[in-house]
């Protein structure tokens, strides 16, 4: 359903209010919320908001956690975030790596005792808007097979990159580690559709096109084979290892024991761009692209994070946003629960 901007951000800021979060803080979640439910990743807008509340109402997120300096250089920190709410935390974080990028020429935090942190590529567009470069990356619970394995070893670890683009704005890379979603996996066991060979395992380890094998205590594959679970891994060092979160097996899932401190880490990166033509040499380079000859049925080559844009520009255009009538449907239920008229 089309909503106004304007009211689904004031609905949204409400709501976490009236859960104990601080009106600046809580500002920022919805921010965050809104653009990624704009830009068309809906698993990561506003669907979001009822687990969140859930979490906050059961102690396992603390309302007004803040961003806790444990170590601290020029150039980077490691932060606590005490068990608050991950997207404002990442916020914090992100803005404290740019501040240091613009003094130093990277700036990166590493953050722990937090939890699930939204959208990556909402922090990594926060370094491309100020002209930097960003990373953005996080642990998680498991979800995804190491290869050779057929039980649930690592998480479905995000990542993301973004860099200014001159006149196309900017280009945002953010992917997971799995060929899917465990979400998409349970739509198509629920529609009676099969899904690709190579997303998913079963139990016993065995290749199947059965989505609804996943419930059954299937298991993610990760993308690439060997390539994804190494970038898993490599999410899980930098994010957890290296910043004394949990890892793995250890790491609460915040939309399964919404009463615990999931503990997840987060590692945030901005460089400072130093090149002086790097606008022109990124234009050049998506431009040459997308004139690349187009294979048969494809109208049009995209950059990383074009497609994402274009919603948000025509959402920003009308004043309006789509959201999913169930997403509508949950997020009365939760102002219900907390008594907002």
């Amino acid at each position: 359903m089309k909503v106004s901007i304007t009211d689904i951000r004031s609905r949204c800021a409400a709501i976490f209010r009236a859960a104990g979060v601080s009106a600046p803080d809580a500002e920022i979640i919805t921010e965050v919320l809104l653009e990624t439910e704009m830009r068309g990743v809906f698993t990561h807008g506003f669907h979001r908001v009822p687990y969140y509340i859930n979490c906050l109402q059961k102690g396992g997120i603390q309302p007004r956690s803040e961003l806790t300096i444990v170590q601290d250089t020029p150039s980077r920190a490691l932060a606590d975030g005490e068990g608050g709410l991950g997207i404002i935390l990442s916020y914090k974080a992100m803005q404290l790596a740019i501040e240091k990028a613009k003094k130093t020429g990277v700036g990166i935090v590493q953050l722990r005792g937090s939890h699930h942190f939204g959208a990556a590529g909402y922090y990594t567009g926060m370094c491309a808007d100020e002209g930097l470069c960003g990373m953005a990356m996080s642990n998680g619970d498991v979800l995804v097979a190491a290869t050779g394995s057929r039980e649930r070893t690592i998480g479905n670890n995000p990542f993301s990159f973004a860099a200014p683009a001159g006149k196309y704005g900017k280009m945002v890379y953010d992917i997971a580690m799995s060929y899917s979603s465990d979400k998409k996996i349970i739509q198509m066991a629920k529609e009676g559709k099969p899904c690709p060979a190579g997303w998913i395992i079963d139990k016993d380890g065995n290749d199947t096109t059965d989505p609804a094998e996943y419930e059954k205590g299937g298991v993610l594959l990760p993308f690439g084979g060997y390539k994804g679970y190494g970038m898993a891994m490599m999410v899980e060092t930098l994010a957890a290892a290296l910043s004394g979160a949990a890892m793995t097996r250890d790491v609460h899932a915040w939309n399964v024991n919404p009463d615990q401190n999931g503990n997840v880490g987060h590692f945030f990166m901005a460089m400072d761009v130093t090149v002086p033509d790097f606008a022109a040499r990124m234009e050049a380079m998506i431009t040459e692209i997308k004139a690349s000859e187009k294979a048969a049925g494809a109208t049009e080559i995209f950059y990383p994070g074009e497609i994402e844009a274009r919603k948000q520009a025509a959402c920003l255009k009308d004043g309006m946003v789509d959201v999913a009538d169930e997403t509508l449907e949950a997020m009365a239920e939760t102002e219900k629960s907390l008594h907002i008229k």
